[in-house]
């Protein structure tokens, strides 16, 4: 089951940058269809749209997928679900570059898919005009991206969202609503990253993760601005009585007028508030119980190797190591009376070898382990035939990317050749 959400951006740049990550650390599965690294992409996506008057560099895509489908924690999960966002991009636009970035780092940590495609066309030479809108639209006969999604998890044997509930907003979907470069937009992607943030079980936890922010440099090598979380308790309106956090930051530029700018958590993102941090926290908290429990597993196998190690020590330092168990069970045998003997030996012929407590438990159930190993045969078969179809996919759009430079050069040389050409 997966959804989707469409958003224009104008600045590419600034949306690679941000779902890449600040040193590319955020995508754990990424397709390209421009060489050349972090970077590359919205360089070319400005070169391909700064001589023309379209405002939206790029179109925005999120897919998000269920964990009861794809397993965040599982590298052949992750893969595929990149893969079908790439599958979904180019049916799509199959003539425009793209950019899949897959993250795991959201809330609850479920997979999910960042689509970036170039608003132009390279057969046509025209900026998109498909798939701008969430829902098919009658006028102009237009398609919506859920669709294009609906059609894609059909194809692949997925499940289809039956009826679609209002999309939360949240950072992720509303990030481009604001301002490139606007202490609004700083306000969101560095309340995000706090939140993303191991450490943040907890309102207090969230708090010094934001306090470690403010001593970190920007991309200009300066302090970042300030910022700080401060909570107060709504008195009056819908919401009395209902704690409310509200977000302070720095301002420099005199966007506000003020030293600082404020703004409602919940004007930027669901969230952001407190209601929305609490499935964060929650996150965060299983998370640390896991690794808590694995790590006292651990610690107690190895306890327990060392004793054993130590007592098989002490055991040859008093020359007592019996070599052959055997013997030792038989001696035992031999000490024991006749009629404990003959319980024993009719509880073995009673338990065919597996012992009495083992002889009464219900008998493994065949039928649904072979079930268990043909459906995750079935699944791996899928995903690798998925891969193989978005190899291809991949494969042809370089080819005819190829084409087009070549053809492009033949027709310059032509050009070139003409304008050197003797008169008449």
């Amino acid at each position: 089951m997966s959804t989707t959400h469409y958003s224009p951006s104008t600045s590419a740049a600034d949306t690679e940058r941000y779902i890449r990550g600040r040193e590319d650390e955020r995508g754990v599965a990424v397709t390209c269809d421009v060489p050349g690294g972090p970077g590359a992409f919205s360089a070319h996506a400005r070169a391909l749209t700064q001589n023309t008057k379209r405002d939206v560099e790029a179109l925005h895509y999120r897919q998000s997928f269920s964990d009861e489908e794809f397993d965040p924690e599982n590298p052949e999960d992750v893969q595929r679900v990149n893969d079908l966002g790439y599958q979904l991009a180019k049916k799509m636009h199959p003539d425009s570059d793209c950019l899949v970035v897959t993250h795991t780092d959201g809330r609850g940590g479920k997979p999910h898919n960042h689509i970036l495609v170039i608003n132009h066309n390279n057969e046509t030479g025209k900026a998109l005009s498909d798939y701008r809108t969430f829902h098919d639209r009658k006028a102009g006969n237009q398609r919506g991206v859920q669709s294009a999604n609906d059609e894609l998890m059909r194809e692949h044997g997925l499940s289809v969202v039956k009826q679609l509930e209002r999309q939360p907003q949240d950072w992720e979907l509303r990030r481009e609503d604001f301002a490139e470069g606007g202490l609004d937009r700083e306000m969101g992607d560095r309340m995000t990253a706090a939140l993303a943030d191991p450490r943040a079980v907890d309102k207090a936890g969230l708090e010094a993760v934001i306090a470690e922010q403010n001593q970190q440099l920007g991309d200009d090598g300066e302090p970042v601005p300030r910022m700080r979380l401060h909570t107060a308790v709504s008195k009056r309106g819908k919401n009395v009585g209902k704690e409310t956090w509200t977000l302070y930051i720095e301002d420099r530029r005199g966007e506000s007028g003020r030293a600082e700018r404020r703004k409602r958590t919940s004007a930027l993102s669901a969230d952001f508030t407190p209601e929305g941090a609490q499935a964060f926290f929650h996150y965060h908290q299983q998370q640390k119980e896991q690794d808590h429990e694995r790590s006292a597993r651990q610690a107690e196998a190895a306890e327990r190797a060392e004793r054993i190690a130590a007592a098989a020590r002490k055991s040859r330092d008093d020359g007592d190591l019996d070599l052959d168990p055997r013997r030792r069970r038989g001696a035992e045998r031999e000490a024991q009376p006749a009629g404990r003997a003959a319980e024993a030996a009719h509880g073995l012929r009673e338990g065919h070898g597996r012992g009495d407590e083992q002889a009464h438990r219900p008998g493994v159930d065949l039928a649904a382990v072979r079930q268990h190993v043909i459906a995750d045969r079935e699944r791996r078969d899928q995903a690798d035939r998925d891969r193989t179809y978005a190899k291809r996919v991949r494969a042809k759009s370089r080819r005819e990317a190829t084409e087009r430079r070549l053809a492009e050069l033949d027709r310059r040389s032509a050009e070139e050749s003409r304008g050197y050409g003797l008169g008449d």
